[in-house]
């Protein structure tokens, strides 16, 4: 399992107060991709 989704998983869980169902974690994951920021890159290294 992707690191990404346990994080996803336990924010539900939290948010939810015990085991979410199935449908609930589906849901969840659906928001996330649709709403997520996209990754920003790292700003280049200046060498000295």
């Amino acid at each position: 399992m992707d690191p990404k989704e346990a994080d996803l998983d336990d924010l539900v869980r939290e948010e939810l107060g015990g085991e979410p169902s199935q449908e609930a974690k589906d849901y969840a994951r659906e928001l996330y991709e649709k709403y997520r920021l996209p990754s920003t890159p790292a700003p280049p290294k200046e060498d000295s």
